[in-house]
């Protein structure tokens, strides 16, 4: 071959492979953010907290009061109170013995925190952080729903559950991952999920954005946590399992989707916001310590 045809060989593949990478990859699929929505680089953590070692599973979390994390870990009926601020762990509580408590949430006093079961507590604490009517709500979420995030809504006085395993209850057979509401005032759960989540919901979403067709089982979403955003109003669920974080309104429309780099975070668990946007996620250590990132609100 003539060194002329050559560079136009090279010339060609270049001009080629260019306009083939433009396109994205199968994997950027699953993520896509309105301009509106684009407040975080969850590429570079603004802080990064690591916990003790009692907290290597932590697996939920909830911005208690300025500068103080109220943290659980899955194993034990205990609540941490990690000052992220000083970066040491202040105070800690037990309000139960051992079980596979997975989600925590707070509406300024009370605190509740979620078992995978479905069980729901409730307590306040004392001025010296000793518990305080304490009560137990089982509901009709149950093992294999597997409630995995919790949220309270300031607004509707509600908690939201996210739950990773079925989606339905009282023997009811649902597509998807299901978000409940418990209702504070009858303390119980609402027969009807408040939004269900499924793989067409996220394929129609992606496809409205991109430009060409995948495979809908590529996608894997298992909720693992769920928070309400105190600016937009807006739920930020975290999958684990899939490692992607969805946004979505009060109905459950799909409005932003970004990755969870798993170099990063190894199995997000938690995350809760502060009052001023800024937002944290908690990852289990997976044999080392527990951690959490923080990312500064744009």
């Amino acid at each position: 071959m003539s060194k002329a045809k050559f560079s136009l060989l090279v010339i060609w593949m270049f001009i080629f492979g260019c306009q083939y990478n433009s396109r994205p990859t199968a994997e950027a699929l699953f993520h896509y953010m309105p301009n509106t929505l684009k407040n975080y680089d969850l590429q570079k953590p603004d802080a990064k907290y690591f916990l003790p070692y009692v907290l290597e599973e932590i697996s939920g979390m909830t911005y208690y009061k300025p500068g103080i994390i109220a943290c659980i870990q899955d194993e034990d009926g205990k609540v941490f109170f990690y000052n992220h601020k000083e970066r040491e762990l202040e105070n800690t509580v037990r309000f139960e013995g051992s079980g596979d408590y997975e989600g925590i949430a707070t509406d300024g006093k009370k605190i509740y925190v979620a078992e995978s079961n479905g069980n729901i507590y409730k307590f306040e604490l004392k001025s010296k952080g000793k518990i305080h009517k304490l009560k137990k709500y089982n509901t009709a979420l149950k093992k294999n729903n597997d409630a995995e995030g919790l949220a309270y809504d300031p607004i509707t006085d509600q908690l939201f559950i996210a739950c990773k395993g079925d989606a339905g209850i009282r023997g009811e057979k649902k597509k998807g991952r299901a978000i409940y509401r418990f209702d504070l005032d009858k303390k119980e759960i609402k027969n009807k999920a408040a939004f269900n989540i499924s793989r067409d919901d996220i394929k129609a979403y992606l496809e409205e954005n991109k430009d060409f067709e995948y495979e809908a089982n590529r996608i894997n979403f298992k909720p693992s946590g769920i928070a309400l955003h105190p600016i937009n109003d807006h739920f930020y669920i975290i999958a684990s399992i899939g490692k992607l974080l969805l946004i979505t309104d009060r109905k459950g429309h799909i409005k932003g989707s970004m990755p969870l780099d798993p170099r990063l975070l190894g199995q997000p668990e938690g995350i809760c916001f502060a009052p001023n946007g800024d937002l944290f996620i908690s990852s289990e250590g997976q044999g080392d310590k527990g951690y959490i990132l923080k990312f500064n609100m744009n």
